[in-house]
């Protein structure tokens, strides 16, 4: 695996575990495995974004 779609990765994960924490963290006692799930996959937005940007030096499409 090229080290560009490690940190994408490591990006989308960090993004996902933050976003299922933050939404636990909100309703602690009331929160759903469908929850969690649909936070981490919104999370996919800013790694998305980022890759469909060619400018974006990191992840940019037009990247090395």
């Amino acid at each position: 695996m090229k080290p560009e779609h490690k940190s994408m990765i490591a990006s989308y994960a960090r993004s996902a575990i933050g976003a299922a924490l933050a939404v636990y963290l909100a309703r602690p006692n009331d929160v759903t495995v469908r929850d969690l799930v649909a936070a981490s996959i919104a999370a996919i937005a800013p790694p998305l974004l980022r890759w469909l940007n060619p400018s974006d030096q990191a992840f940019g499409r037009s990247s090395k």
